[in-house]
């Protein structure tokens, strides 16, 4: 069709069955155009031979005039209808394909929030920025979203002024524990010194290792390539100072871009245990292409296969006693998890045959 300021199609008025009945069908469709100036006709080269001679017209054209004095001229093809069961077969199928083409638009339009709520969600508590969802679309996707940032807003708060509170507790409570070590060098048994001392001590350790587990996500230490090789060798060798037997096996370097500080930490609590629990340390690494992997074996009893989570919750110490001697505060291995999890990796616990424990660090390489 196209549009013109006279009609294009020079037409008189032309009547037919078929003109007729399509020219009832358009004014029933649209009224207006029963006083518009409708033309029909037939185009002059639309004509194709019949069998028997006659002529069989298919190509119409028409003009419509407008309002405003313009025409709308169009030509279009007519044909001869389908059987009833074509067609009843063919609407089927057309409306069939509609409505699958728009439930899988519908589909997809609901399906795309609630994918970035699910992505949003499955991010909240890893390292970085926190996770904002936009609060844009359906009245009902912006309420999720505005709910989901506020949850998340009280959530980091919660924990900022958790870790504030105790901070400023540790604070108070280093001061008090100095001036009780600096009174007990006043004293004359020895004996009651030293014990003072130890308790002073295991009291500073647990303070820090709580601190250490609450600041978790909140460091800001940076990454930066790092030797976990010097870094084991180090811890080794300062346990087999200290008196135990802790040695390392494996290549002599190993390049990893991690927060050396927090994974040193990590693995000084995974040799401490060995050695605290199991009498030996003896570490192993194995530097793959796609990760480095970590194995630590010493020979104590083990752990029930019912504890090897258990173990990594906070503050749970298989053995039940708080002796310095036996064990600390519980958070040796939460802090490694967690650290070692926020670069990527896992660990794991497994019972050796011959006895003891093995615990699987496994850190990914990262680009």
């Amino acid at each position: 069709m196209h549009w013109t300021p006279a009609p294009a199609v020079r037409l008189v008025e032309e009547s037919s069955p078929r003109i007729e009945a399509l020219r009832a069908r358009l004014v029933e469709l649209v009224p207006e155009l029963r006083t518009s100036g409708l033309r029909l006709g037939y185009a002059e080269d639309g004509t194709a031979p019949m069998p028997d001679g006659e002529q069989f017209r298919h190509v119409i054209i028409g003009a419509v005039e407008l309002p405003d004095g313009s025409w709308l001229n169009f030509s279009a093809g007519l044909f001869r209808p389908p059987t009833a069961e074509h067609a009843s077969l063919l609407s089927t199928s057309a409306m069939a394909a509609g409505i699958l083409l728009l439930g899988l638009f519908v589909v997809r339009l609901i399906g795309r929030p609630l994918r970035q709520l699910s992505d949003a969600a499955d991010r909240i508590g890893l390292p970085g920025a926190t996770v904002r969802m936009p609060e844009t679309g359906p009245r009902e996707v912006r309420h999720a979203a505005l709910a989901f940032n506020r949850m998340q807003a009280r959530i980091n708060k919660l924990i900022a002024d958790r870790t504030q509170a105790l901070a400023a507790v540790s604070h108070d409570l280093r001061t008090p524990i100095a001036r009780l070590r600096l009174r007990a060098g006043f004293l004359d048994d020895p004996e009651a010194q030293r014990q003072i001392d130890s308790d002073l001590d295991e009291m500073d350790a647990m303070i820090g290792a709580t601190l250490a587990y609450l600041r978790g996500e909140d460091e800001l230490e940076a990454e930066r390539p790092t030797d976990i090789v010097a870094m084991l060798e180090t811890l080794c060798d300062a346990a087999a100072d200290a008196g135990a037997d802790a040695r390392y096996e494996g290549p002599g370097q190993a390049r990893l871009t991690c927060r050396p500080v927090a994974i040193k930490r990590a693995f000084a609590n995974l040799i401490d245990n060995a050695v605290k629990y199991g009498k030996a340390a003896r570490v192993q690494l194995d530097d793959e292409p796609e990760r480095i992997l970590v194995r630590i074996d010493d020979d104590g009893p083990g752990i029930p296969e019912a504890d090897m989570e258990a173990v990594f919750e906070p503050f749970r110490r298989l053995e039940a006693s708080r002796n310095r001697g036996t064990g600390g505060t519980g958070l040796g291995l939460t802090i490694a998890r967690q650290v070692i999890s926020q670069h990527g990796g896992t660990i794991r616990l497994a019972n050796r045959p011959a006895g003891g424990l093995t615990i699987l660090a496994e850190l990914p390489r990262r680009r």
